[in-house]
C-alpha cells in the first residue's frame, strides 16, 4: 500500500495460469501523490515550495550517489525521473536536467519503456519554457511521439499509461491530446478490474480524471460513475 509521497514505478503484468502479477519498484518519494500529475493545482505556495525543496535535497544525494558510480544505471533513472518531477514545478529549472539525465538512460538501455515515456514528458515541458516557437513545436512533437512508442511498445504499463494519460490531459488543447488522455485512463480502469494490484491512491488519480473528463464532456452517466468509485475506494 502507498502512503502519501511514495512513488512507485509499475512493471507490465506477467499472465500466469490466468492470473496477474505485478511488480512494484519503490524507488523514491516525490510529491504528495503520484509522480505523474501534470497540470493540477498543487495546493498553496508554501506547500509547493517545500515540497521542492525536499527533491532538490533528494536529487542532491542521488547526484551524490552515481557520481561514486557513474555506472549505476538504476540510480541515473531515479535521478532522471525526480528532475522530471521537480520539472513538474519548475520547469525552466530541471526539464533540461531531466532530459540530459533520461537521454543517457534511455543509451544504456534503450529498450525501458517506462524511461522512453518520462522523457518523452520531460521534451513537452521543455517546449513549455523555449520562446522559439520552432523549438516548442519540435519538443512537443518529439515527446508525443516517444511517448506514444513506449505506449505502442507495453501498453499494460501501468507507469507508462499514466505518464502519457496525465502528460496528455496537461498539453494546449489545440494539440488534440485530449482524447489520449481518456483512453489511456480508461486502459487503466480497465486493468484495475482485471485484478491489478495498485495502490487506491492510483486508482483514485485515475477515477478523479476519467470523471472530470466525462463531466467536460456533458456525459453525467460516466462522469457520476467514476466520482462515486473514486469516493468508495
Amino acid at each position: 500500500e502507498a502512503t502519501p509521497g511514495s512513488v512507485f514505478f509499475l512493471e507490465s503484468p506477467k499472465t500466469i495460469g490466468g492470473k496477474y502479477e505485478h511488480t512494484f519498484k519503490k524507488y523514491f518519494w516525490s510529491m504528495s501523490g503520484p509522480v505523474f500529475f501534470i497540470s493540477t493545482v498543487w495546493g498553496e505556495e508554501k506547500s509547493q515550495q517545500g515540497d521542492l525543496d525536499a527533491m532538490v535535497k533528494k536529487s542532491s544525494k542521488l547526484q551524490e550517489r552515481f557520481n561514486k558510480n557513474p555506472s549505476d544505471y538504476e540510480t541515473l533513472k531515479e535521478l532522471g525521473v525526480i528532475y522530471h518531477d521537480m520539472a513538474l514545478k519548475d520547469a525552466k529549472t530541471y526539464a533540461k536536467k531531466a532530459v540530459n539525465s533520461l537521454e543517457e538512460v534511455q543509451k544504456i538501455k534503450p529498450e525501458d519503456n517506462v524511461t522512453l515515456c518520462f522523457l518523452g514528458s520531460a521534451y513537452t515541458l521543455m517546449a513549455k519554457e523555449s520562446w522559439n516557437p520552432v523549438s516548442k513545436s519540435n519538443y512537443v512533437n518529439k515527446g508525443i511521439e516517444g511517448m506514444d512508442k513506449a505506449v505502442k511498445k507495453d501498453p499494460d504499463n501501468i507507469t507508462v499509461r499514466m505518464t502519457r494519460g496525465l502528460n496528455s490531459r496537461g498539453l494546449p488543447g489545440f494539440l488534440n491530446r485530449r482524447q489520449v488522455a481518456c483512453e489511456d485512463f480508461e486502459h487503466l480502469a480497465d486493468l484495475f478490474e482485471k485484478g491489478f494490484k495498485v495502490p487506491a491512491s492510483l486508482k483514485s488519480t485515475v477515477y478523479k480524471n476519467l470523471s472530470e473528463l466525462y463531466k467536460e464532456d456533458g456525459d453525467k452517466v460516466k462522469a457520476q460513475k467514476y466520482k462515486v468509485m473514486a469516493e468508495n475506494l
